[in-house]
């Protein structure tokens, strides 16, 4: 048996992210699982995107590597999102035509993390599934949005790449005895809900954290990094600022790529613009509330948009396209905005008025000066929003 197994998304499509980044754990899971495959004895290539620069590239490229191989399986990584939560989600996988391999990946994978198995669903839609020649699945790992999901991917990661092998591959994959680390007594739990940090001190710096100090070296930059993650229903208070898992009242229901969105502030007096949408009128940024987003609607009238900045909000008109994109409305296509995959990579703009250029921010949505006083954005900051 040969099995193509790929990542979904690429290098520069970036799928989802919350708690886990879709694009760099497909990829771990891949690899991992071919791995696994070849200790098994099946034959596996892998392959991931590192070229494509729009979605129609994306999926085209991944399905024409797969339809060059010589080979009886394909299979597709993915890991899903909805909504950010602190509940578990689970794990599905998707197919056209294998229904009973699909069921058993997915029963396989939930026993092995500890998911909720949401089973084998029929999936009609999606280019991978029915452009591929040969038998194929797509398997949804769990929820990047979900903390518990999360928690269950990062504690039990080998068992279920080890269950994707088994149930793709039709073999056992064969122990291996496991090199076990020097034995350290964790601290004690006081429940479900806790924050995990994980610090690296650099130069020469002291912190302390427990009652413990950590002590960095003379000789490098003066810098302390923490990944703090929160599990369960906690709150963490760093110089007086809080910081939580769960959102403040009102962004329960904001999807995850419309959640810290980089807002630029635009259409005042001190940049006068006509709005984009029929009769083109002057924009009055100084008094008025409204945004610009980076796709033309055509549907009359059109929606009103909420936009949420710390304790703050206000509701605004859309009235303007815009930043740096015409067509990205990435509020649909369930990606993050294009601008800001193309400033963290550094890559030009595939379309637009700004095509070939590399945005120098991140922007995904632009304020009208009067909006950004309201809810306190002083040129640019970090937004959530929701069409009302």
């Amino acid at each position: 048996m040969k099995i193509v197994i790929s990542s979904g998304h690429g290098k520069y499509i970036r799928g989802a992210s919350g708690f886990l980044d879709e694009v760099d754990e497909a990829r771990r899971v891949v690899e991992q699982v071919a791995v696994y495959l070849r200790e098994a004895g099946v034959d596996v290539q892998t392959f991931h995107d590192d070229t494509s620069h729009s979605q129609n590239e994306n999926l085209n490229t991944i399905v024409n590597y797969h339809n060059a191989q010589t080979r009886d399986l394909d299979v597709s990584v993915h890991f899903n999102a909805y909504q950010s939560t602190s509940k578990p989600m689970g794990t599905e996988t998707l197919y056209v035509t294998q229904s009973e391999l699909a069921a058993t990946v997915s029963s396989a994978i939930a026993e092995a993390g500890s998911f909720l198995n949401r089973g084998a669903k029929y999936r009609g839609d999606l280019f991978f599934l029915n452009s591929t020649d040969e038998p194929a699945i797509l398997i949804e790992t769990c929820f990047v949005d979900s903390s518990a999901d999360a928690m269950l991917y990062n504690q039990w990661f080998d068992n279920i790449c080890r269950s994707i092998a088994e149930s793709i591959g039709g073999e056992e994959v064969p122990d291996v005895p496991p090199v076990e680390p020097p034995v350290t007594e964790p601290p004690p739990l006081t429940g479900q809900n806790r924050v995990e940090i994980q610090a690296t001190i650099h130069g020469d710096v002291t912190i302390v954290i427990n009652d413990e100090r950590v002590v960095g070296h003379e000789e490098c930059e003066h810098v302390v990094d923490m990944t703090v993650q929160g599990v369960g229903d906690v709150t963490l208070v760093i110089n007086g600022e809080e910081f939580h898992n769960k959102p403040p009242e009102g962004e329960e229901d904001i999807p995850w790529n419309q959640q810290d969105i980089e807002a630029t502030v635009f259409g005042g007096s001190d940049d006068p613009n006509e709005s984009a949408y029929p009769p083109h009128d002057l924009l009055n940024g100084d008094t008025d509330l409204f945004v610009a987003l980076p796709f033309k609607f055509t549907q009359e009238p059109r929606p009103l948009v909420r936009v949420f900045h710390g304790e703050l909000s206000a509701e605004a008109k859309i009235m303007d396209v815009g930043p740096w994109m015409t067509t990205d409305n990435y509020w649909e296509k369930g990606t993050r905005p294009l601008a800001e995959t193309c400033h963290l990579e550094g890559a030009p703009l595939p379309s637009g008025p700004n095509a070939g250029k590399v945005p120098s921010n991140k922007a995904g949505i632009d304020l009208s000066p009067a909006l950004a006083n309201k809810i306190g954005v002083e040129g640019k900051g970090q937004v959530h929003w929701k069409f009302s």
